[in-house]
């Protein structure tokens, strides 16, 4: 019988302009525990001058607990994001969720001091740097790979 391949879950968090992967976690991992790797890797203090280096503005994230933001999911209708998003069950677990292997959640921030959630803010990155331009379009014949048959004469029948 051949190995069993191990499930890992490799979740993709957005906010603003900063991506966070939490990478491995089993499905039985719950959405609590993933907002417990998301808070710790807000508030860890890696490469604090990268941003500046890249002149993008920080985004202003203020947390100190798991209650002061939400993962929520993208709601998507055959397969492209509608813009509506839904709040994860942090007592749910990965698989009762029904998160993918790939999946991309988005932080939603509370407002302290309504307790309000406050609208996800996200950027996509540019497919193409400012200074490259878009690759051109090939044109090709509609015809091309293909054979034509030939003429069939009337007279041979």
């Amino acid at each position: 019988m051949p190995p069993r391949v191990i499930k890992a879950h490799h979740i993709h968090v957005k906010s603003h302009k900063l991506s966070i992967l939490l990478s491995g976690f089993p499905p039985a991992t719950s959405i609590g525990e993933l907002k417990a790797e998301t808070l710790s890797a807000l508030k860890s203090d890696v490469a604090p001058d990268a941003l500046d280096v890249m002149a993008m503005e920080p985004p202003e994230i203020d947390v100190e607990t798991e209650q002061d933001f939400e993962l929520c999911r993208a709601v998507k209708d055959k397969g492209k994001p509608t813009g509506a998003f839904e709040v994860l069950n942090a007592a749910s677990t990965i698989r009762d969720a029904g998160l993918s292997a790939w999946e991309v959640l988005f932080l939603q921030f509370r407002d302290r001091a309504t307790g309000d959630l406050l609208p996800i803010t996200y950027t996509l990155p540019p497919l193409y740097d400012e200074g490259d331009e878009p690759p051109q379009p090939q044109v090709s014949s509609p015809n091309k790979g293909k054979r034509k048959a030939p003429p069939e004469d009337e007279e041979r029948m």
